[in-house]
């Protein structure tokens, strides 16, 4: 009884019972303390439970008739309540708020303490559904109105009904015991007794022995946590120089940018790297040469001062990270002071070494507002004092920039974003016939305008693309375009072959049913089309290849070999005869053909070999008239080179990824 007694605000609590004496004694219990809390009280029971706690209420000194005279107590007939919530057998929720909750509601915030059996009739009517159903509504309310309910059922009505008994116990906060706790038979309870005990006994055992793991945990969890704040100190701090590690600089620097001290807002990022330590580990070892680095590292921390952060950065690399200045002027001593510090001797191993230093200054706001553009900056600014010599610093500016080659990261990042964007054109070249010394043909090069760093080499990005595995991609929208605009000429009435070049190994296992598409799409006829095939990529699969150049002699389209004479023996691999049309002789055998014999017996050798296969002979890589005549007298059939770069042009008409194929 003492539960129901202490009820809180929102509870739902629900008490099981066999005998109706000992239900009168708990809800008058119950009531009574509502009373005495100055709470509405709400009474749902039938007729014969309701005199029952009534009588009671009396006999505990509650004036019944005063409460029910001024509304404290409100006492309702359960079964009438019950029927006018009811709707096609089941509660209904609006009658449910309409009747029970309107009047609660108006009270508000005056907190009411109800008392129902509306859930125990639907029980003993065997509608135990619909007894759900009516905690749920209850539930429910108790959680979102300033209301406690205490809820009685006769154990009796759910001796074959124990689903029904687990659901209304789930709908309530608090389930309270009947007053008989066991409903064995006299036989039997003594063994359940027993059997309660013993599992009490395990209960309190197994309650000490987590006592006594939960303190065990606590003293490894101290041990535990003074060994990670060593940890973390270790971490951040450098083993060699006593100083702390970059990632400590970072974070003070992030918070000196975040909120800068007023109207000393700068915040400068010195970039140090000391001069001499590669020499000092070479000649004197690396104990020396940790010994050096030591002890410098501690000199400009002494120079800085107890204000600055000063940390390692890399082997022989430290970061200074100075605040609470307004000029840029104001460094200029402090700077100066530096250089002269470490420009003092060190006595290593009996003798005196001199050494210097190289710094690279960023500013906050000035040269960047975040912690990776000023790290950044301070060592372009570094890069730059070096190369001015020794003992030198350097402010960053833009220009630095403008010097710098891309990080590969970023080329990669951009280069991928190309295609998309549209930053690659068409670039076309002649090729020359060497004895009429008309254009015959036009390959065509992808080239990269980027938007981020401007025209890059196309060996450089190519070599990107090739490592970012981007090759392919590039290939396939190089053929689509190419015959594209080769039909646009042959329309016109030029026939000139327009030559691409295949240089991804992806793209060969694929390079049939691309050409075909290409060519399907833009209607170009397949002789006008001659492909540029690796030799480096053939040979990593010759009898692949094979089949594939086979194809591609069954569509009409013209193939030449490129670079030949690199050494790979390609020819020699193909059992059905030679399938390509034309060779292409690689450009460093051309720079020396005017001058090197070896060079000019090469080529003589690759034209004997052309001809005796039925194969053109092309010379890439001509610069001049005197290599175009040498060319021309040894049986070269065409040329291409910078010689001709006044007759190359770009198109920027192309169409991007996803366009025309």
């Amino acid at each position: 009884m003492s539960v129901a007694t202490h009820c809180q605000s929102h509870d739902h609590v629900v008490q099981f019972y066999e005998d109706d004496a000992f239900l009168a004694e708990v809800v008058a219990d119950y009531l009574k303390a509502g009373a005495e809390a100055g709470e509405h009280l709400l009474v749902l029971l039938t007729a014969p439970h309701l005199a029952a706690v009534l009588e009671r209420l009396e006999a505990s000194g509650l004036d019944t008739d005063a409460a029910l005279a001024s509304g404290q107590l409100v006492t309702c007939d359960a079964q009438t309540v019950l029927q006018a919530i009811m709707r096609d057998g089941m509660p209904d929720e609006t009658l449910f708020e309409q009747h029970l909750l309107d009047d609660i509601a108006a009270r508000a915030p005056l907190p009411t303490r109800a008392f129902g059996e509306l859930v125990n009739l639907l029980c003993a009517e065997g509608n135990h559904e619909a007894a759900v159903r009516l905690e749920a509504f209850w539930h429910s309310a108790c959680q979102h109105m300033p209301l406690t309910l205490l809820c009685s059922y006769a154990l009796r009505h759910f001796d074959d009904a124990q689903d029904a008994f687990e659901s209304i116990c789930d709908h309530h906060s608090h389930v309270l015991p009947a007053e008989r706790y066991s409903r064995l038979a006299p036989s039997q309870q003594l063994r359940e007794v027993s059997r309660l005990q013993q599992q009490a006994l395990a209960l309190r055992r197994e309650h000490a022995s987590r006592l006594q793991a939960e303190a065990t945990l606590e003293a490894a969890q101290a041990s535990s946590n003074a060994m990670l704040m060593d940890l973390a100190d270790h971490a951040l701090h450098d083993g060699v120089t006593g100083l702390t590690t970059r990632h400590y600089a970072q974070q003070r620097l992030a918070a000196l940018i975040t909120d800068p001290p007023g109207p000393l807002g700068k915040v400068a990022v010195l970039h140090i790297d000391i001069d001499q330590l590669k020499a000092i580990n070479d000649s004197l070892g690396l104990e020396m040469g940790d010994y050096f680095l030591h002890e410098s590292a501690q000199r400009i921390k002494r120079c800085l001062g107890s204000d600055a952060v000063v940390s390692r950065l890399s082997s022989d690399e430290m970061v200074a990270v100075l605040s609470g200045f307004a000029r840029t002027e104001a460094l200029w001593p402090i700077i100066e002071r530096l250089l002269d510090w470490t420009s003092m001797p060190v006595e290593l191993d009996g003798q005196q070494v001199f050494t210097s230093c190289c710094i690279g200054l960023s500013l906050f706001p000035d040269h960047g507002e975040t912690v990776q553009a000023l790290m950044r900056h301070a060592n372009l600014a570094r890069r730059r004092a070096q190369q001015l010599g020794r003992r030198r610093y350097q402010l960053f500016s833009p220009a630095l920039l403008e010097d710098m080659d891309p990080a590969p990261l970023a080329l990669l990042s951009a280069l991928r974003e190309a295609l998309p964007r549209g930053e690659l054109e068409l670039h076309f070249r002649p090729l020359i016939c060497a004895r009429g010394g008309q254009v015959v043909a036009v390959s065509v090069h992808p080239r990269w305008h980027s938007s981020r760093f401007g025209d890059i080499g196309q060996a450089r990005w190519m070599a990107a693309a090739e490592a970012a595995g981007e090759i392919a991609p590039i290939d396939r929208w190089l053929l689509s375009n190419a015959c594209r605009h080769a039909r646009a000429w042959f329309d016109a009435g030029v026939e000139l072959r327009v030559v691409v070049q295949v240089s991804s190994t992806e793209l060969l296992g694929e390079l049939v049913e691309q050409v075909e598409e290409a060519l399907s799409r833009s209607g170009l006829p397949s002789k006008v089309l001659e492909l540029e095939l690796a030799e480096s990529v053939l040979m990593r699969t010759p009898r692949r290849s094979e089949d594939i150049l086979e194809k591609l002699n069954a569509l009409g389209v013209r193939l030449t070999l490129d670079p030949f004479g690199n050494g790979q023996p390609l020819l020699g691999q193909f059992k059905n005869g030679c399938p390509f049309d034309s060779l292409k002789i690689h450009e460093r055998y051309i720079a020396g053909c005017l001058d090197n014999p070896q060079h000019q017996a090469i080529i003589r050798s690759v034209i004997v070999l052309a001809q005796a296969l039925g194969m053109a002979v092309v010379a890439s890589g001509v610069t001049n008239r005197a290599q175009a005549d040498y060319l021309r007298h040894q049986g070269c059939d065409f040329l291409e080179g910078s010689l001709w770069s006044r007759m190359e042009y770009r198109d920027t008409a192309v169409q991007g990824i996803g366009q025309g194929g």
